[in-house]
């Protein structure tokens, strides 16, 4: 071989190799991005939860609410009583966007507030559903993405979650 043979070969191998450092430059600067969009949200969702009145609002929908009658919709209900579950609603309905707009890991979302998505809407669906129907309303208005959300994750097998929080926590 000669030597510009040898300086070609030489400069295609840097090509490559540069382009091969570009690409995984790239693709880590993405990753950092994209786990970067989480702050916000995530600082927004713990100060909630410090929140005494976000607790005592989702305490009331999980105990009090079963026990109040579903015939009028939420809007039979009292307006402190619809504050309530449009405060709670909302406000997991919020992060479940987040989660399907990929601003969240939907993943994290879900493992992390699991149980509490499934005992809000077990609460909320009676008076979900015969708001839709007293307001003649489709299935696809007031909280149906929380809805679709939590039919997801009762389709999630259970070793998911933990597996989810376990990579988490040893990161």
């Amino acid at each position: 071989m000669d030597t510009s043979t040898l300086v070609n070969i030489g400069a295609i191998a840097v090509s490559v190799f540069a382009l091969a450092v570009s690409s995984w430059l790239a693709k880590n600067q993405f990753m950092a991005q994209r786990h970067g969009n989480h702050v916000g949200p995530l600082i927004e969702l713990l100060t909630e939860f410090r929140s005494l009145e976000f607790h005592r609002n989702y305490a009331f929908i999980r105990d009090e609410l079963p026990g109040l009658s579903s015939d009028g919709g939420i809007s039979g209900l009292d307006e402190d009583v619809q504050k309530k579950i449009y405060d709670v609603g909302y406000f997991f309905q919020l992060y479940a966007i987040l989660a399907y707009l990929d601003i969240m890991d939907e993943r994290f979302v879900s493992a992390l507030l699991h149980r509490r998505y499934i005992e809000t809407w077990a609460a909320l669906e009676p008076f979900v559903r015969k708001e839709r129907e007293l307001q003649g309303l489709s299935d696809s208005a007031i909280l149906n993405i929380l809805e679709t959300f939590v039919a997801r994750l009762h389709e999630s097998p259970p070793e998911e979650r933990q597996r989810m929080l376990a990579g988490r926590h040893r990161r």
